[in-house]
């Protein structure tokens, strides 16, 4: 027969692991879209996750969600962050402006916070993490710049010890998916954008895709990160891909590239970052040439590491439910063991980035004009680029277009945006020339 001291530390160890069986960390979220209705049959099964309420815009919607109760749902957002026994706030509705008031509420009340939000976090996020940091709360981010690929965690973790150089990435899976299509079956930007819009890809109005602002959100955030500098996202250089052609998909493809829409951003040597977003020639032997279709692919050159590369679906139900679920759980297992949850994940603070204008840049440039059919046009090309200090590495002459000019492409040596556009503006006054086709850089 035990001892009456055995007896009770054996009782007493049964109601502790009773205790910790019946703990739960309760959980609000605000919206519950895609990612939403994703993050909550991840955690279905989980009852250590319980939601207490959830903010959608029409309760009475069907959901495709078969065990949703319904009494959970809620038409006021304000209802979740102002729930006194709601210890994670999960905001999943987009825009900046109404989640940044209903984030800062949340945060207020001492609540952790979730979000897979890029323009709250490009926009808002230095006001939010210092909130976080003064009320001692955590506020991740992890599904706001690549879907489900992890990157906030290992640039803040895994390569902190390096003083990263350059972040290079394919963040858009809607324009990848076009400029894939237009490489590998010829087709013209619009038929690859209808095809997208067809599979679910694009959206009706694909204007923040294709023009570059998706991605203006999210280099921000990774330069906030990455970088430890504060970027205005309409700040950043951008240009989108409706320029591109089939014709210029082929010839960079003779030159031995591939035409990718790039997020950029590097520190040069005074200190300046060098941030834009814009359509890249790729060189066939780099990893991000291979990234295909709607996927996603993040470069990391650090100066300790060297390069390293995230790969993954960038979008999506599931690949971003699968982000924002993670960063629940790194707060839930805080909670739920009594500890402070992931203090590494305090965000530092951030200095106003001293921006390089982009004249300033240091590229390669493909250039494609057509011009008149005549005598002398190479020459007067070579001493426009020559007279700019702009030096070519390939010339082609691609044939007569049927209205009777010469389509010609350029591929220059890196030179200074300024020299480029010096020798553009001499190429544009000269008689031969009929119009500028595509200026593109090279990565």
């Amino acid at each position: 027969m035990p001892s009456p001291a055995r007896q009770a530390v054996s009782t007493s160890a049964t109601l502790n692991a009773q205790n910790q069986q019946d703990q739960k960390v309760v959980i609000g979220m605000i919206g519950l879209g895609t990612v939403g209705s994703g993050v909550f049959k991840i955690f279905r099964d989980q009852p250590e996750i319980f939601f207490q309420k959830i903010a959608v815009k029409d309760a009475s919607k069907t959901r495709n969600i078969d065990d949703l109760d319904l009494d959970v749902l809620s038409q006021d957002p304000y209802a979740v962050v102002r729930d006194p026994e709601t210890q994670v706030v999960v905001e999943l509705m987009g825009g900046a402006e109404l989640a940044r008031e209903l984030v800062i509420e949340a945060l207020n009340n001492g609540k952790h916070v979730v979000t897979a939000n890029k323009e709250l976090i490009a926009k808002h996020g230095p006001e939010l993490f210092d909130l976080a940091r003064q009320k001692n709360v955590r506020i991740l981010f992890e599904g706001a710049v690549a879907g489900g690929i992890p990157i906030i965690m290992p640039l803040k973790l895994s390569l902190g010890a390096n003083r990263i150089q350059e972040v290079a990435g394919i963040l858009n899976g809607t324009t990848n998916y076009i400029l894939t299509k237009m490489t590998q079956e010829g087709w013209s930007f619009d038929q690859a954008l209808a095809e997208a819009q067809a599979k679910g890809f694009a959206e009706a109005d694909p204007t923040n895709d294709v023009e570059g602002f998706d991605v203006c959100y999210k280099i921000a955030v990774l330069s906030l990160i990455a970088f430890k500098q504060v970027v205005d996202p309409l700040a950043i250089y951008r240009e989108g891909i409706t320029r591109i052609t089939a014709e210029d998909i082929e010839h960079a493809r003779e030159l031995g590239y591939v035409i990718k829409l790039i997020g950029l951003a590097k520190m040069g040597e005074d200190g300046r970052l060098d941030i834009r977003v814009h359509p890249m020639l790729i060189p066939n032997d780099h990893p991000l040439s291979n990234v295909q279709n709607e996927f996603n692919a993040i470069f990391v050159k650090g100066d300790a590491v060297g390069d390293v590369m995230f790969y993954g679906r960038g979008a999506g139900e599931m690949p971003t439910a699968s982000a924002v679920a993670a960063d629940i759980l790194a707060i839930a297992t805080g909670l739920l063991k009594g500890n402070e949850p992931i203090p590494s994940m305090i965000i530092d603070l951030a200095t106003p980035a001293n921006l390089l204008p982009v004249a300033d840049t240091q590229n390669k440039y493909y250039l494609r004009l057509n011009t008149k059919d005549k005598p002398k046009v190479m020459g007067h090309l070579g001493n426009a680029c020559g007279d700019a200090g702009v030096s070519l590495e390939a010339v082609m002459q691609k044939g007569i277009n049927p209205d009777g000019t010469a389509a010609i492409v350029l591929l220059t040596q890196a030179v200074s945006e300024k020299q480029m556009n010096q020798a553009l503006e001499t190429i544009r006054q000269q008689d031969s020339t009929r119009d500028i086709g595509c200026l593109l850089r090279v990565l």
